[in-house]
């Protein structure tokens, strides 16, 4: 297996980047506990951010406006010259999920230190996701302390609640779309990996994704209403067995596998380098074998959430505190990812059917439908491919979707190449450990290399050459 290091390449690009100031800046960022809790947010923690912005970059401050939008979301904007050229937008979230209690211990160090330690910057938000706001706010004041003069108007656009509500980018995207603006593209968070593409077939090759989708979101709540008693006079069940056999049914009515546009998209990338049976005959034709493809990504674990819309109950309430009390009023939520091509309407109607009984009342605590697609046939993702090539060497970035939720599809009214895509590299089993988990780090190497493909796509993208 190599190392996400060995695909490193043109590390000698900007040898005057202040690669130790950068990682001292987001170490200091790391430090902002910003995490979103509605009304009982604390405000300090993100205005101690946004002084830290304001006090690090003095050529970003001086050359672009710097606006808060709603509670804590941040929009800077660096004009530009040309106004025939649509704007870009580099996007993030400042908010980070909270440690969950009692883990604090198990941190080799603690979460919000941001100790630069082994080769790494430790801390909730080094990979998910401050790395990519400060990165973002490193190339832009690079650029603009080198004098370099913007042809094309480029927003920086940072989110407070990306982990909760989503209101922050909302309130961005609808704040742009009353000046009239539609942008070029948006470059999102994204896939962070590279990894060894054995899952698709391919164990001799290393990917990493582009995501240009993701999928639709949905917490549907279950109630069922009881008057309880003593629990041995259980006639006509308890609130608690109705509520469970409504979590059963509905667990047990799968939506309809399939491959979606984007992961023919996918697999049609990838069909050069894939060398194992049965996905190598397979995607000798993609499209008149999606159904067998769909099959077999059914049942692999990396690949199942990209086949299907997925059912997960996360939550239930209610249940009495004594073992021979029956419980009322009972609740629980079950978590959907809807699949490309499907809404959150036919989603009801699925889920109703399967249940089955009128009397479990359903509401959405929040949904939204799938995300359109980016397009890929302009400039946006041309201009990033080229640049993740350059500094990535070896590693074949393929299209794909997220089975997560970003913030990138709130300026779908606005775009319609809303990418997601990080160019600060970990290892997989970094990734899985440290996002929303323990020990989260990014080495510095990964850090600073990613900063160097920030600064290499503003100036392509962005820059008068």
């Amino acid at each position: 297996m190599k190392h996400i290091f060995d695909f490193f390449a043109n590390e000698t690009d900007y040898p005057d980047l202040d690669s130790a100031g950068a990682v001292e800046r987001l170490s200091r960022a790391i430090q902002c506990r910003t995490i979103d809790r509605g009304e009982d947010t604390d405000s300090g923690e993100f205005e101690k951010l946004h002084a830290l912005i304001r006090e690090s970059y003095p050529a970003l401050m001086a050359g672009a406006t710097f606006e808060v939008i709603g509670r804590h979301s941040l929009l800077i904007t660096i004009p530009g010259s040309d106004p025939a050229l649509r704007p870009c937008l580099f996007m993030s979230h400042q908010d980070v999920v909270p440690v969950v209690a009692g883990t604090e211990d198990d941190w080799t160090h603690d979460a919000f230190s941001g100790a630069v330690a082994d080769g790494y910057i430790w801390g909730r938000g080094a990979l998910d996701i401050k790395d990519q706001v400060f990165g973002v706010l490193e190339a832009a004041d690079y650029l603009l302390a080198h004098g370099a003069s913007f042809a094309r108007t480029t927003y920086l656009a940072f989110g407070d609640d990306e982990e909760t509500l989503n209101k922050g980018a909302r309130a961005i995207a609808a704040h742009l779309q009353s000046q009239g603006v539609t942008l070029e593209f948006v470059l999102d968070e994204g896939f962070g990996k590279i990894e060894n593409a054995a899952n698709y077939g391919a164990p001799d090759t290393y990917i990493s994704l582009v995501d240009l989708m993701e999928k639709g979101y949905a917490d549907l709540e279950l109630s069922v209403k009881s008057a309880g008693g003593h629990s041995s006079r259980p006639f006509g069940g308890t609130s608690l067995g109705h509520l469970s056999q409504a979590i059963a049914r509905i667990v047990e009515s799968p939506f309809p596998v399939k491959l979606t546009p984007v992961m023919v998209g996918a697999f049609k990338a990838l069909a050069p380098y894939i060398t194992e049976e049965p996905l190598k005959t397979l995607v000798q034709d993609v499209d008149g074998n999606a159904d067998a493809i769909a099959a077999y990504c059914h049942g692999v674990p990396a690949l199942f959430p990209y086949t299907c819309t997925t059912i997960a109950p996360t939550v239930i309430r209610g249940s009495s505190a004594a073992c021979n009390v029956m419980p009322q009023d009972m609740s629980a939520v079950v978590n959907f990812r809807i699949a490309e091509g499907e809404t959150v309407e036919e989603l009801l109607a699925h889920v109703k059917a399967a249940v089955g009984d009128d009397t479990v009342d359903m509401r959405f605590l929040q949904c939204n439908d799938p995300s359109a697609t980016a397009r890929t046939d302009g400039y946006g993702y041309a201009k990033l491919l080229e640049t993740m090539q350059r500094y990535f060497e070896g590693v074949v970035f393929a299209p794909s979707q997220t089975a997560g939720a970003t913030d990138a599809h709130h300026y779908e009214i606005i775009c319609d190449t809303c990418l997601r895509c990080s160019p600060f590299m970990t290892t997989p089993e970094d990734s899985a450990r440290g996002v929303h988990g323990t020990d989260e780090r990014l080495a510095v190497r990964s850090y600073v290399q990613g900063i160097r493909a920030l600064i290499h796509l503003m100036t392509a993208a962005c820059v008068h050459p």
